[in-house]
């Protein structure tokens, strides 16, 4: 029964430390911002003509008033804010996501 329990705390410790590790890491990922200095929003200006999704890559709505941010030198464009949150939560969740919606079909 001991050898069990000591398993048990063990196996309780190194989950709560994998989830301290894997909070840190989300915490210090880079974020996608929204455009708020000229030089930022002329940038995503110049990246929306070439932007190639008419739907959000989170939840997979319609683009009809775009949440704008920049993600590095990336444009990403979300259905609402709530999505933007989302993504900054997980970037690696949704970026394969939008890799894959970026390849063009053959």
């Amino acid at each position: 029964m001991k050898i069990f329990l000591c398993a048990l705390v063990l196996a309780c410790a190194a989950c709560g430390w994998a989830g301290a590790e894997e909070k840190k890491l989300a915490e210090t990922a880079p974020k996608a911002e929204i455009a708020k200095t000229p030089e930022e929003k002329a940038k995503a200006e110049a990246l929306i003509a070439s932007y190639p999704l008419k739907t959000c890559f989170v939840s997979g709505d319609k683009l009809d008033d775009p949440v704008d941010a920049l993600y590095g030198n990336r444009l990403l464009r979300f259905c609402c804010k709530g999505c933007l949150r989302s993504f900054n939560k997980n970037p690696s969740k949704y970026l394969p996501k939008l890799e894959a919606l970026e390849k063009p079909s053959s």
